[in-house]
């Protein structure tokens, strides 16, 4: 059964309660490993010049406290292989619906892939769906 690093689990600690319990629910069945939870005002704008944001502090969903918003990665996944990548964005949104319709979770998640862009279905960012 897959567990996270103890650095992915301090990055999830950084996060609100319902993406920990997702990503909890998630890491029992995939192997995954958490990159990114809360970002200080330093570590946003290191990854707003490297592309990585497209946010400058405190604008992204990674400044908050708790952090709204997860970047997570799954362990052996091809970068190219696209089929992959709608399969893990398609199980952790199924997941985090199901979790929301059973009271667990608080919040809908939405992930980037959703936008149709292929390359953005390959970046690993998850945040709760907050409405304006």
């Amino acid at each position: 059964m897959p567990s996270f690093s103890k650095q992915s689990q301090q990055q999830l600690k950084t996060c609100h309660h319902d993406l920990q319990s997702i990503f909890s629910a998630v890491e029992r069945t995939v192997d995954c490993e958490i990159s990114c939870g809360h970002r200080s005002h330093d570590a946003q704008e290191q990854a707003y010049e490297e592309g990585r944001s497209g946010f400058h502090w405190p604008e992204s969903h990674h400044n908050d406290k708790p952090s709204m918003a997860v970047d997570v990665m799954p362990v052996d996944i091809d970068e190219d292989d696209m089929r992959r990548w709608y399969w893990f964005g398609g199980y952790v949104r199924g997941l985090a619906d199901r979790l929301y319709d059973e009271g667990v979770v608080t919040h809908r998640l939405h992930w980037s892939g959703e936008q149709g862009d292929p390359e953005l279905s390959k970046y690993p960012h998850f945040e709760i769906y907050l409405p304006h």
